[in-house]
């Protein structure tokens, strides 16, 4: 009986026939191939996932293209982790915005982020008005690392505070790198002017 599966390794071929009792699943190796974007409709259990900016392809997989959300609730999923995305990557972004739509009983979101182009351009898709559709009811924690404070990132964070009415903490760390000091040192001013649809949440930024 499958309970929890990890593929760390950078080739290779896993093939899910009926996993009816995974709760926790991990895809971060580097090349990935999926036939079909529905191989996780089966998971009925899945409570903990764990994608990187590879294993994003499924959700491409499901129509070809990345749609508003995937075509099968999956409600069971409370836990997810998104390891190096590229916001900059307009697909990354509309996959991370799929997900967040299609787990509805989401608890806890974790993004640790891959940014380094300063001059990164508005995402309309990340703009509140383009996710009025979108709330993120059952959502506790969010945690965000590697951050520079770039526009895609703000706007994640503006639309995860306005969204979330239920949220309790939001962890942001930003990038250790030092490239982008003085920029992230003004990212708490410009939180606080952020709409919070949470009385309660308590937004810790780690400088």
């Amino acid at each position: 009986m499958l309970r929890s599966f990890e593929y760390i390794e950078d080739e290779g071929i896993i093939c899910f026939k009926s996993a009816p009792h995974l709760a926790k699943l991990s895809l971060t190796h580097k090349k990935y191939h999926v036939g079909t974007g529905s191989f996780l409709e089966s998971f009925s259990a899945l409570e903990h996932l764990k994608l990187n900016r590879f294993s994003l392809k499924f959700v491409v997989a499901v129509a070809n293209k990345v749609p508003a959300r995937l075509p099968f609730n999956l409600k069971c999923v409370k836990h997810l982790c998104l390891d190096s995305i590229l916001l900059k990557q307009l697909n990354n972004v509309l996959c991370v915005l799929c997900l967040l739509r299609s787990f509805l009983h989401l608890q806890y979101f974790e993004i640790q982020v891959i940014d380094e182009d300063d001059e990164i351009p508005e995402r309309e898709c990340l703009k509140l008005e383009a996710c009025s559709d979108v709330t993120f009811n059952h959502l506790r924690e969010v945690k965000l690392s590697c951050t520079i404070g770039s526009e895609p990132e703000l706007q994640l964070i503006k639309l995860l505070l306005a969204k979330s009415p239920m949220l309790e903490r939001m962890l942001i760390q930003p990038s250790k790198t030092g490239r982008h000091a003085s920029r992230t040192i003004t990212i708490p001013i410009v939180l606080n002017s952020f709409r919070r649809a949470s009385p309660e949440v308590q937004v810790v930024y780690n400088l």
